[in-house]
């Protein structure tokens, strides 16, 4: 995997690929390998996003389903430059850096990132995670992203990319991850100043409400929303919070989808940041990412119709090898017919590999944060996402 040799790794994989069994395992090393990509003439390498989104799509189903979007990830990897970062190297650097406080080692750590000093940064995510766990490290780096999001969003994404890789791997292979996101960050956040983020103490007076958010947001009466949001994160419920940002993106998901990706991102991140920090992060999304927010009516569910699974299954087929009839119809009908909705993202991710398209990266990315969010959002609203996603993605 870490080579160019396609040929013959594609050669192993058909081989491997016969038994289902062998599915998870090399997932696990796709991640531990593309972690290392490395271009210099990216500014955002997303080599590893790519195999991160493919991997919550293979979630989705089960061997052998996902075995095209699979085969095309391990081919992926062949194209990608990467560092020659192992886990024993990474844990010997980590263990290089000189013993201090957690609060020395992370301010350390955003001087040397500022600094554009990536060796060091590198170093010191390892040892912070030997010291005190990977999420810890992961805490570190989704908050440095916060500094600047990036143009798209891309420098959380890969903050949370990267973190998600080493908490899937452990200890001492989340290392490779980690080091790589030291050698990110120092790329694309030197010379970035921290972001100033209240510490608060508490909820507030502000009501723990996702409903009341919805539709105050509706009718654009955002004095009561910056108190609700942070009453959410304090709750512990600061995923349930972007539920209302998620539909808008959803209905806009934005070029290439990155305005749904950098919401579906943030949710991710949220279980690593604290209360306050996802209450200032989640007002700056509903601030800045979209100006229109509800549910569109013409996209709600009409009363359940008893439709044989088979053939509205068949028609779903259709749209996503035809584009037609539109997947608007036939999501719908799919969903009116009782067809659990899990049925239907694995069967979207079961198709993967009968589409030919160019951009591979992004559709992967925004195939993902569309399956992830009509999954979220649950059988009631998922049309939004899937109809709108499965439209515009260049199938």
């Amino acid at each position: 995997m870490p080579t160019f040799d396609h040929q013959k790794g594609i050669q192993l994989f058909d081989q491997l690929a016969k038994d289902p069994a062998n599915a998870a395992p090399i997932l696990q090393e796709l991640l531990l390998v593309v972690s290392n990509h490395d271009d210099p003439q990216l500014h955002t390498p997303h080599g590893l996003l790519t195999i991160q989104a493919g991997r919550d799509l293979l979630r989705l189903t089960r061997p052998p389903g996902g075995l095209g979007l699979l085969r095309f990830l391990v081919l992926y990897n062949f194209s990608l430059q990467k560092r020659a970062v192992k886990s024993a190297g990474a844990v010997a650097e980590a263990r290089a850096v000189p013993a201090a406080s957690r609060e020395e080692m992370e301010r350390a750590y955003r001087r040397v990132v500022h600094d554009k000093a990536g060796a060091k940064a590198a170093a010191l995510l390892g040892r912070i995670a030997l010291d005190h766990g990977v999420e810890t490290s992961a805490h570190l780096a989704i908050r440095t992203s916060l500094d600047d999001l990036g143009r798209l969003g891309h420098n959380l994404a890969m903050a949370v990319g990267y973190a998600e890789a080493a908490a899937t791997l452990g200890l001492p292979r989340g290392l490779v991850p980690l080091a790589n996101l030291g050698h990110v960050q120092a790329v694309s956040l030197q010379g970035v100043r921290p972001a100033e983020i209240p510490e608060f103490l508490d909820a507030g007076d502000g009501k723990a409400d996702v409903a009341l958010l919805g539709r105050l947001l509706e009718d654009w009466d955002f004095d009561r929303v910056e108190a609700i949001l942070r009453a959410l994160a304090f709750e512990g419920v600061a995923d349930q919070a972007y539920r209302p940002l998620l539909i808008a993106a959803s209905a806009d998901p934005g070029f290439l989808g990155h305005t749904l990706s950098e919401v579906h991102a943030a949710r991710a991140a949220s279980r690593y940041l604290t209360p306050s920090e996802n209450a200032w992060l989640l007002w700056k999304l509903y601030r800045t990412l979209t100006t229109k927010f509800g549910y569109p009516e013409f996209l709600r569910l009409g009363e359940p119709e008893s439709t044989d699974h088979r053939s509205v299954l068949a028609a779903l087929e259709s749209s996503l090898r035809y584009k037609s009839p539109p997947a608007e119809e036939t999501v719908r009908r799919s969903l009116e017919a009782g067809v659990p909705l899990d049925e239907i993202l694995a069967a979207v991710v079961d198709f993967y590999g009968q589409w030919t398209v160019g951009e591979k990266e992004h559709t992967i990315s925004c195939l993902n944060a569309v399956l992830q969010t009509a999954k979220f959002l649950g059988k009631d609203e998922a049309l939004l996402p899937l109809a709108i996603g499965l439209s515009k993605l260049p199938f």
